[in-house]
């Protein structure tokens, strides 16, 4: 997104929580490190127990990192709609385009604000709505080591 729209800081930090609650980030140890509406920032150390054969990070590592952020930034655009409504990860294409030395960061970020609001709005009309967040995964060097795509759903829970 071309601007970087920020959350109340207590939304922020509920997304970051969420996402630090699931085992499996916080077994490899990935952290959300900012949030926002529509796009997040996040980090995995490398820590030899993630290792591949090759000495490089695993792509698991990548992958669970990618997942986060992505869920994270996907959040941040639905923060007011989250005590109602549940996400879902449809779908998220991996590309790993270099071996992963180091630590990792990742960006990920809703393509513009108009693709937002054009979620909001299936969302407000029809109780769903589907939002495409794209990642970038870099290494301890600064170079881009994966870029997904992530495909989230949004459904409102049903009412008791």
């Amino acid at each position: 997104m071309t601007q970087a729209a920020t959350l109340p800081a207590f939304a922020a930090q509920a997304v970051k929580k969420a996402l630090h609650d699931i085992p499996m980030n916080a077994t490899v140890g990935v952290q959300i490190t900012d949030v926002g509406v529509g796009w997040a920032t996040g980090e995995a150390p490398d820590t030899a127990p993630f290792r591949n054969h090759l000495g490089t990070i695993h792509a698991g590592v990548q992958f669970l990192l990618a997942e986060a952020v992505s869920g994270a930034a996907f959040a941040g655009a639905f923060a007011a709609q989250l005590a109602f409504a549940v996400p879902l990860i449809e779908k998220l294409e991996t590309h790993y385009v270099n071996r992963a030395v180091g630590d990792l960061t990742a960006r990920a970020e809703a393509a513009d604000a108009a693709q937002v609001a054009a979620a909001h709005a299936e969302f407000a009309q029809d109780g769903r709505a589907r939002l495409v967040i794209n990642v970038t995964v870099q290494d301890g060097e600064a170079k881009d080591v994966m870029r997904a795509v992530a495909h989230w759903y949004l459904r409102a829970r049903p009412q008791k």
